[in-house]
């Protein structure tokens, strides 16, 4: 899904779909969203491979192109060893220390970075969209009726308590997906913690 339909799916689910009389502006909603995507990145991260250049005699890479990262994987250098030459590794902010000297030639690095969602766009896999909105959802539910809960409305008190309660369970929900995805990907691969020297 696209933002503006990730946008319009959440409308619906906070059954907020009269454009003339709307309780969240699309800001709030496209915070949510935002909020909720980097912390389903943390779980799921958008993977990527990437080939930088070592330098001559020094053990530092610069990592500062690898926008939106969020961990690294793996190192391998020197390439196209079989089989393959993983090296141990520390990072500090934009540098990757590689435990033995660069010569100069690219050492491949696997790396996860946080999805993106935008107009036209998604990186998030289609099977997980569902996992967004009930996030998205939840989070807008609750600060609502925090909002709320000291003011008059028409529903009374217990329409607040009830909307407090509803996105709580959606929160719930949501995080017990993420946690599911976490367990799913465990399994999948041993390389999901950066390496230390």
């Amino acid at each position: 899904m696209t933002l503006t339909e990730f946008r319009a799916r959440a409308r619906q689910d906070l059954q907020d779909e009269d454009a003339a009389n709307y309780r969240w502006t699309n800001d709030q909603i496209d915070g949510e969203i935002e909020r909720v995507v980097r912390e389903f990145s943390l779980s799921l991260p958008l993977e990527q491979q990437t080939d930088l250049a070592t330098t001559n005699g020094s053990r530092d890479i610069d990592i500062s192109s690898l926008t939106k990262r969020l961990k690294i994987f793996s190192l391998e250098f020197p390439l196209d060893y079989r089989p393959r030459c993983l090296q141990k590794f520390e990072v500090y902010m934009d540098t990757l220390l590689m435990e033995v000297q660069g010569n100069g030639d690219n050492a491949r690095l696997r790396w996860g970075k946080q999805h993106t969602v935008d107009a036209l766009s998604s990186t998030i896999p289609e099977q997980y969209d569902e996992v967004i909105v009930l996030g998205a959802t939840g989070y807008l539910a609750t600060s609502a009726s925090v909002y709320t809960v000291d003011r008059a409305t028409i529903a009374g008190r217990d329409a607040t308590i009830n909307f407090l309660k509803w996105g709580q369970d959606r929160l719930s929900r949501y995080e017990q997906q993420l946690r599911a995805i976490r367990r799913k990907k465990v399994g999948v691969s041993d390389l999901t913690l950066e390496k230390s020297i």
